[in-house]
């Protein structure tokens, strides 16, 4: 019986975060999805405290992230990044929108694709209108981009991190299975974004003048946002911990900031999306309860070939990342990689991250990135329906999908 209202509960949890009736955030449902597992005694108290011990890692480093990544924002880093953009492009509005798409892929790659939305978004806006300049392609690039570049590094994307700290993949080896088909994503979605926006994109625009040099501030910012990168790929090459570098990095900053009275507490606190965590420890209560009261006694029938692991993950996860957001599916398919053969799990779970990280690109619902991506875009004025957004998406998600499963195909033999 417990069995069957585990399921029951899951499908509700996930119905509700998609409906989100009355405006009721994600983070909530979750959280009222772990509380009824406990109820009915899928999950126990001790699950909670499991949960917290696995991914204390991924919690700290994200509350790291994202207090430097507010305060270099701040700073005025990621606004001198789009306007060096303009000044390289020398006038072309293709080089432009080349330079935005290329800056959004190396911000996701290094920063996550939170950053890339909610940092890049605004700026690469007022920079399109500044210069007069249709707007639109270049906020499509900058959700996009967030999504597609979102491969090579565990710090990339959220379900990176889930995946990375769950199953102890190694930084470097997680990197070299995964620049391959990162590369081919950005370099094919990029590709047809030139062709699909090509009446959009002028030819030429008003140039700008170099960027002129800032002040103490934002350098010392950029110095600390790039120690800490370097910093998060020595201790991730090196087996350590994520969460130290990115909460060292945050702690100076802060530090420097609220000294020279260039930042406040409160505008701190503001930029940590304190219901994330709520949302991704009330998840895996969910799923741990699943797992527990009904998929133990499952034949799940999974593949147990290479190849057909790689393609059943990716399938899934483009599918149901549409169906139920791209987090919850992770989190799932996070609880499915035991049920599959030793040797094809590694190809399992690298072929679930390329389907939960670039098919939700499908749909305005798919990731949260993209979902806040359309809130940004609509609260400046710009009409983007859920039906045109998958006109976009159907015509570049398939592509990207296919060529990156091929490229991971190559780097797993």
């Amino acid at each position: 019986m417990t069995g069957w209202l585990s399921v029951v509960v899951v499908v509700a949890t996930l119905a509700l975060m998609l409906i989100r009736p009355w405006g009721i955030a994600e983070a909530w449902v979750a959280a009222a999805g772990a509380v009824v597992m406990l109820l009915i005694g899928a999950a126990r108290p001790g699950d909670v405290v499991a949960v917290l011990r696995e991914t204390w890692d991924v919690l700290l480093f994200l509350l790291g992230m994202m207090v430097l990544t507010g305060l270099a924002e701040r700073a005025g880093v990621f606004e001198r990044l789009a306007e060096a953009c303009v000044w390289l492009a020398r006038g072309s509005g293709w080089l432009l929108f080349v330079n935005v798409f290329l800056l959004g892929a190396l911000t996701t790659t290094l920063l996550s694709l939170d950053v890339t939305v909610i940092m890049l978004t605004p700026i690469v806006y007022a920079l399109a209108v500044r210069r007069r300049l249709d707007a639109l392609p270049f906020m499509f690039a900058c959700t996009f981009v967030a999504n597609t570049a979102s491969l090579l590094l565990p710090i990339s994307n959220l379900t990176n991190l889930l995946v990375y700290s769950q199953l102890h993949l190694g930084f470097a080896a997680f990197a070299a299975r995964m620049w391959l088909p990162a590369l081919a994503a950005v370099a094919v979605n990029l590709g047809l974004f030139l062709w699909l926006f090509r009446d959009r994109l002028p030819r030429r625009f008003e140039g700008a003048a170099p960027p002129k040099n800032g002040d103490w501030w934002l350098l010392v910012a950029s110095t600390v946002l790039g120690a800490t990168l370097v910093g998060l790929v020595a201790l991730g090459v090196a087996g350590r911990p994520l969460a130290w570098p990115a909460l060292a990095g945050a702690g100076v900053l802060l530090v420097v900031g609220l000294a020279a009275r260039r930042v406040r507490l409160q505008e701190c606190a503001s930029d940590v999306s304190w219901p994330l965590f709520v949302f991704v420890v009330g998840m895996f209560v969910v799923v741990r309860g699943l797992e527990r009261a009904w998929l133990t006694g499952v034949v799940t029938g999974l593949p147990s070939g290479h190849l057909a692991a790689l393609l059943a993950g990716a399938l899934a996860g483009a599918l149901g990342s549409n169906i139920v957001n791209n987090v919850p599916m992770t989190v799932l398919a996070l609880s499915l990689v035991p049920r599959v053969a030793a040797g094809a799990r590694e190809a399992f779970a690298y072929g679930t991250l390329v389907g939960v990280n670039i098919g939700p690109t499908m749909t305005t619902y798919g990731s949260l990135a993209t979902m806040l991506w359309l809130t940004l875009v609509r609260k400046r004025g710009l009409t983007v329906s859920a039906a045109d957004y998958m006109k976009v998406g159907l015509a570049t998600m398939p592509p990207v999908l296919i060529v990156a499963v091929l490229a991971l195909w190559l780097t797993l033999r």
